[in-house]
């Protein structure tokens, strides 16, 4: 442990507006897939679906989503956050209204491929302006921020849905999100800028955040191909986006499944299946900025290495994941919440060390590809193969456990390439020539 000097904070705060931007944004985002899931038994009803067309449903959204991760996350080290963003939110409140409206199968379908490509530059957006945003000592806090926002979608839209389908019906609550959206969209339109492109940002705290470890906004140099390809074949980049998959594969089961886990298992109705569902969410979003944000960036500041800290928090964080699966040995539906509580807990606060590493290993001028990379892992095998697997042993099985143990190896996996294949949490290296940049 070494005694560093304290850092003197800029009495203005702009930078802490942008993380409450950004987090708004990822609720949002997330908000969508919320309302699918707790409206799941209603599309199912209207629609004429099985376990595992509904499982489609998530899928189909998830495979345009993870499809556009690489060349999103280009286009954003390309362009920058600020107009990809806004298209995308433009695009995507559209269709979130379209898709209170739609009848058949076919584009039901559709709709949610379609909104899964404009909604996928959420997180990669997040990430990059974060990294922008804010110094490394603070960043951990400003992750966690972004990223519990995702739990808290559960918190706040998981009733929110339930109450509004109860007294109306689902069509009226995913009208409701869709018109949130577009007000969102304006006020997204008119604030968010770089650190030194902001009108509100004084010079005080820009130079506090150049000083202390943000990133740089400037342009990526790289071509695709080129970044693609060093990315992609160094042990570091699989190490992270493996790592990460441990936490995303069970975080998407439970994101899309839990309702409908509640309500077969225990017979409950849905807005008390909902209501189960918000509460461990709501202690993941708590634990995830608690320690996975604060008391990570309180030791980096003690003088604690960072690297430790990291991988620590991984460590515990991860092996308390497992605690999940004791919701499926479990007949009381209280003790298996709070299984499935401590487990969400666990693996939350992993998440925002996982976008600070990505973030951190990256080469100047990549964090958006790197921070896609990892989001193309986590939904990949999160989003498409735990939906499709999940929706597929249910109709087998007539039962959730084995879908639960399946992401219980996958946790352990994460969990070993996080602390054995990712090796030192430094840069990469990148040698380029005038070929390679455009």
């Amino acid at each position: 442990m070494k005694n560093k000097e304290k850092i003197m904070r800029p009495r203005q705060n702009t930078r802490w507006a942008i993380s409450s931007l950004l987090s708004t944004m990822i609720i949002l985002n997330y908000f969508d897939r919320v309302a699918v899931a707790v409206a799941a038994p209603e599309l199912q009803q209207s629609f004429a679906l099985s376990a595992f067309e509904i499982g489609l449903v998530f899928t189909v959204y998830n495979y345009s989503y993870t499809l556009m991760q690489l060349p999103i996350g280009w286009l954003l080290d390309k362009k920058g956050v600020g107009w990809v963003t806004r298209i995308g939110l433009v695009l995507w409140s559209i269709l979130t209204i379209s898709f209170a409206f739609i009848q058949g199968k076919l584009l039901l379908y559709i709709i949610r491929f379609l909104t899964g490509i404009t909604s996928a530059s959420a997180f990669p957006a997040a990430s990059k302006a974060t990294a922008s945003w804010f110094p490394l000592h603070e960043r951990g806090l400003a992750n966690a921020f972004f990223d519990s926002s995702a739990k808290l979608s559960n918190v706040i839209g998981a009733p929110l849905v339930a109450i509004i389908i109860t007294v109306f019906d689902w069509r009226t609550a995913i009208l409701s999100i869709g018109i949130i959206n577009v007000i969102f969209t304006i006020i997204f339109f008119s604030y968010y800028n770089e650190p030194n492109k902001h009108k509100r940002i004084s010079n005080e705290e820009l130079n506090y955040i150049m000083k202390n470890g943000a990133t740089s906004s400037s342009k990526s140099p790289y071509r695709f191909g080129f970044i693609m390809k060093k990315l992609f074949s160094n042990r570091k980049v699989w190490g992270v986006a493996i790592g990460f998959t441990g936490y995303g594969y069970t975080f998407n089961l439970l994101l899309q499944w839990l309702p409908t886990f509640f309500k077969e298992k225990f017979e409950m109705d849905l807005l008390t299946s909902s209501i189960m569902t918000a509460i461990p969410w709501l202690i993941a979003a708590m634990v995830g900025v608690i320690v996975g944000g604060w008391l990570v960036d309180s030791l980096i500041q003690r003088g604690y290495e960072a690297n430790k800290v990291y991988r620590g928090v991984i460590i515990v964080g991860m092996t308390l994941g497992l605690a999940f699966l004791g919701s499926i040995f479990t007949s009381n539906p209280i003790f298996s919440m709070v299984f499935i509580t401590i487990g969400l807990a666990g693996i939350s606060a992993t998440a925002p060390v996982g976008w600070t590493i990505a973030a951190k290993i990256a080469p100047p001028g990549t964090t958006a590809n790197m921070s896609a990379i990892v989001n193309l892992s986590n939904n990949l095998f999160g989003g498409i193969i735990a939906a499709l697997i999940t929706g597929y042993l249910v109709d087998l099985t007539g039962s959730f456990n084995l879908s639960f143990i399946i992401a219980g190896v996958v946790l352990i996996i994460g969990l070993f390439f996080y602390t054995v294949v990712l090796g030192d949490i430094e840069p990469i290296s990148i040698t380029q020539d005038k070929k390679t940049t455009d």
